[in-house]
């Protein structure tokens, strides 16, 4: 028998079935890991934008009241914007560490 003659086994209706079902599980699963990649980067670009703009917001506001109320001109506008600079830059990096520890773990 040449090789064109020779019979191929063939698969049962349920096994191809399985297979067809097993291919379109993975392509499933490979398009919600990638929606989810895709809406953990939107969440955390959200997170790290409040973790810096609401401690530079308040201590600017608090600071801006303080100096109302006392009458003492922008020192303490200035003091608590800074404390909110660094408040924020801490925060912010304590997110992406927190972030990057449990990526580092997942894999």
């Amino acid at each position: 028998m040449n090789k064109q003659t020779e019979a191929k086994p063939l698969k049962s209706k349920g096994k191809v079935k399985q297979e067809i079902k097993e291919e379109e599980h993975s392509e499933e699963n490979n398009k919600k890991s990638e929606m989810t990649t895709g809406l953990e980067a939107i969440v955390l670009f959200s997170q790290l934008g409040l973790t810096m703009a609401l401690p530079i917001l308040l201590g600017a506001l608090g600071g801006h009241w303080i100096d109302g109320k006392l009458g003492t001109g922008m020192i303490f506008f200035i003091l608590l914007l800074c404390m909110g600079i660094a408040g924020g830059i801490v925060g912010a990096y304590r997110q992406i560490m927190a972030v990057t520890k449990k990526k580092t773990l997942n894999k």
